[in-house]
């Protein structure tokens, strides 16, 4: 049984409705806040009474309007009639197109004609529907499609064809042609009987400590039997009960072992952690589940379906990170995806660990495009072939999740300074953006390379995915090229390489007071006029913006610490900008005001000041 898609339509930031395809193995849901991925999550199971239709400027164009709508949800569940009878048991119910008839040709026995052709397309498509209260029931089959909805006539008869199987060694089934009746009945036996393979984990629902000694080793959508479930486990199955224990010890290493021991004077079971393997025989120090936080009970859940299940589940996880930490859900994901392949899994999130943890099928984007919620698919291999891209680069998909925007710097030194810059000068965009080196700058220059070609490359990968965000540029020193070699080499890549007005970085930061300040945080003992001197010395009449920044700096500090101290531009760069910004902010005008064009912001904000964050 395999979860094949959910809609969504008017309901919270939903408007239009929405279809959210789901593959085998890992499902991500990603989006900012009040995006929409938990929304999604609760139309695995919608009590009968959902209803909250969408309220936006865009369905509500007056002010005291009411939306006149109903909610809905829908979700396609691919079966077949094994899976089918391993739910239902020995007796089935397949409805029937109201105009199968038709397709049986004259004088052919209807219901042999029909389970040989079940049998040789047994493959079962389930639509369950929910619309204010109003549930329905579907059914695709090679016949066509079918269906029965509350909103029938209760006593209603519907045509099915029933499938009785003596015992559960029978393959050959007794068929006939059967009319049932009691439709609401009907469709709330089938919605509980499908949607037993679907289960929901979040920080809100916290599996059950303690249960009944009685009961089914199945575990409830709710875990609210988990108690009884790992006593059975561990009564029945010493050997998977031993798996399951090793694998929460990999997760939680503080837990060496779960047990569920009855109550003593109670008729229930109780999870208990233990702190010790079994054989140190440390009772005493079991923990309760229910005095644990809801991370190791929910893990508990999932490793127990993922274990246990011998049928295909939906395991729909939602934001693992606010209940688990970063190793331990790396640990769980591995697991499942090495343990539980046959399984699918959604997982939401909006932090990009995920990411890195696991070769997700598919991700769905979820972004609010002011009024209402739209999604964007992104298939696994395009995930795979765009990660293999981002790694020739140096990159990882983390580096770009959750960003607006790319700009690509010359080297590591503007990696960790340029978003400090942006941060002071460029407040509005400075957070959505992300600051990434060119690893090899000189490509830009080799003989018979097309600059055109090589700015492609990356802006390639960040356009060619929904996951990347765009560039603005890339912005490198001017180093030794000449005014009119800038120009052309940026005219050549359309606009797309850009140079700063300085030779170097370095240049702009040649302020005597931050260099005294840094020189005298390392142990030296210098004044802001011995750096004044040096600076004069070393840069006399020449124009600031043309000379060598790093080799000036590397001579200060050298002569200063006597050879003591050797000028690091990854560290020491970033030391004067973070002297400089709090102080003297006005000394970088000329940079800052580069900065703000570069990125499309407008020096109207400036106001003749420089911009405070």
């Amino acid at each position: 049984m395999r979860l094949e898609s959910i809609d969504v339509e008017n309901y919270k930031c939903f408007w239009k409705a929405q279809k959210i395809l789901v593959e085998t193995g890992f499902n991500l849901f990603i989006g900012a806040n009040n995006s929409g991925k938990t929304t999604v999550l609760e139309a695995l199971d919608p009590p009968s009474g959902l209803n909250a239709p969408h309220r936006s400027v865009g369905n509500l164009t007056q002010y005291g309007a009411q939306p006149n709508e109903a909610s809905q949800f829908s979700l396609m569940i691919a079966t077949n009639i094994p899976e089918m009878r391993s739910l239902g048991g020995n007796k089935l119910y397949i409805q029937l197109p109201r105009d199968y008839a038709r397709q049986v040709r004259a004088g052919v026995d209807e219901a042999q004609w029909l389970t040989q052709h079940f049998q040789e397309r047994p493959e079962i498509k389930l639509i369950l529907k929910l619309r204010q209260g109003i549930e329905f029931v579907g059914f695709e089959t090679f016949l066509g499609p079918s269906g029965m909805s509350s909103r029938n006539n209760p006593s209603e008869s519907i045509s099915a064809l029933e499938l009785s199987y003596q015992d559960w060694s029978s393959t050959v089934p007794d068929v006939r042609i059967a009319n049932f009746s009691g439709v609401a009945g009907a469709i709330g036996a089938f919605r509980e009987q499908y949607l037993r393979f679907i289960y929901r984990f979040s920080a809100q629902r916290r599996p059950a400590g303690e249960s009944g000694s009685h009961g089914s080793p199945i575990l409830d959508r709710d875990a609210g039997n988990l108690p009884y479930c790992i006593n059975h486990l561990q009564s029945n199955d010493a050997h998977a009960h031993g798996t399951l224990c090793a694998w929460v010890k990999r997760i939680f290493p503080s837990v060496s072992w779960v047990q569920a021991p009855p109550v003593p004077q109670s008729p229930t079971f109780q999870i208990r952690c233990l702190p010790l393997s079994p054989e140190k025989r440390r009772e005493d120090l079991a923990v309760p589940l229910s005095q644990m936080g809801t991370g190791i009970g929910n893990v508990i859940a999932m490793l127990y379906v993922v274990l246990t299940s011998r049928a295909p589940q939906v395991v729909a996880i939602d934001e693992p990170n606010s209940f688990l930490h970063p190793r331990a859900l790396r640990e769980l994901l591995q697991i499942l995806a090495t343990e539980g392949k046959q399984h699918q899994y959604i997982l939401t999130a909006h932090s990009a660990d995920v990411l890195t943890a696991v070769t997700p099928s598919l991700i769905t984007l979820f972004e609010l495009d002011g009024t209402s919620t739209k999604t964007t698919q992104v298939n696994g291999k395009d995930i795979s072939s765009l990660r293999v891209g981002l790694s020739e680069l140096g990159i990882r998909m983390t580096d770009l999740h959750g960003r607006d925007r790319v700009l690509w710097v010359e080297g590591q030194t503007e990696e960790s300074v340029i978003p400090e810059l942006l941060r002071y000068f460029c407040p509005e965009i400075a957070a959505g953006t992300a600051v990434l080196r060119v690893e090899h700058t000189g490509t830009f220059e080799t003989k018979g390379v097309d600059p055109k070609e090589v700015v492609k490359v990356y802006k390639r990968l960040t356009t060619s995915s929904a996951l990347v965000p765009p560039m603005f540029g890339v912005l490198l020193d001017s180093e030794n090229r000449s005014e009119s070699e800038c120009a052309q080499l940026s005219a050549e890549s359309q606009g797309e390489l850009k140079y700063l007005n300085f030779k170097m970085l370095e240049n702009y930061f040649l302020i005597p007071e931050a260099i005294a300040a840094v020189l005298n945080d390392l142990g030296e003992n210098v004044t802001t006029k011995q750096i004044s001197d040096l600076l004069e010395t070393e840069i006399g009449n020449s124009d600031i913006s043309k000379i060598d920044g790093a080799k000036i700096l590397k001579s200060i500090f050298s002569t200063i610490s006597e050879s003591r101290h050797e000028f690091k531009k990854t560290r020491d760069v970033i030391q004067l900008v973070s002297w400089i910004l709090p102080r003297q902010p006005e000394s970088l005008r000329e940079l800052g005001n580069f900065l703000r064009e570069l990125v499309g912001l407008s020096d109207s904000t400036i106001d003749g000041a420089i911009p405070r964050s």
